[in-house]
């Protein structure tokens, strides 16, 4: 199994959405819950902060994105560490799997010390074999290279792994794409779009409350 992070296993989407927020308004740009949501969502943090500053005419110059990935970095692991929770049923989900001898990894768009800090936090991070954080990958989701990547890595730790017997559990239509993308069977959950954006998984639950891994085989 291999779990996306942000809107999965923490409720830290409101997070990311209240820091992108401040590092924009310090440059003068104004970013919605709606755009963030129905445009940004899934994005890592440069992909974001790139489309955002194209979406208002601004020049998509790197010295400045990496700035403004800094910056909402140290506002996030802020914010982390005063108030971040789990969402409901991930981590029991995770540990029903790793009782059951599943392999387990990470694969997000967030970066690895926010994920780690978080993970700690909650009691995830003991549970995976392996992390695949944005600075892992050349292109985020919905291209496929994360969940490929998590896919090799797990294969490293244990034995080859074929992707059909992988269950990917995303909340977003970016990450759906990813993981079908990558060949991976995909559990939705309606933590951040309704089912109709996420069509395309193979299920789609409202929580991850009851699920478990034999009733997922």
């Amino acid at each position: 199994m291999i779990f996306d992070f942000d809107g999965v296993v923490v409720d830290s989407e409101p997070v990311h959405l209240a820091c992108f927020r401040e590092v924009l308004a310090g440059r003068g740009i104004e970013l919605t819950g709606e755009d963030y949501y129905s445009k940004y969502l899934g994005f890592d943090d440069h992909d974001c902060f790139a489309a955002v500053l194209v979406a208002n005419g601004r020049e998509n110059d790197e010295r400045q994105i990496a700035e403004m990935t800094a910056r909402k970095s140290i506002l996030v692991k802020k914010t982390y560490t005063e108030s971040i929770r789990p969402l409901p049923g991930a981590v029991e989900l995770m540990r029903a799997a790793r009782q059951a001898g599943v392999a387990m990894a990470i694969c997000s768009g967030a970066l690895r010390e926010e994920i780690i800090l978080a993970g700690k936090t909650v009691g995830a991070i003991e549970l995976v074999d392996a992390i695949v954080a944005a600075e892992d990958v050349e292109r985020g989701k919905p291209d496929p290279e994360g969940y490929i990547l998590a896919i090799k890595l797990l294969g490293e730790k244990n034995s080859p792994i074929d992707p059909s017997t992988v269950w990917v559990v995303e909340d977003s239509p970016a990450g759906v794409e990813a993981a079908k993308g990558a060949g991976c069977n995909v559990l939705a959950v309606t933590n951040s779009y309704d089912r109709a954006a996420l069509a395309a998984a193979d299920r789609i639950v409202d929580s991850l409350t009851g699920v478990n891994p034999t009733d997922m085989e």
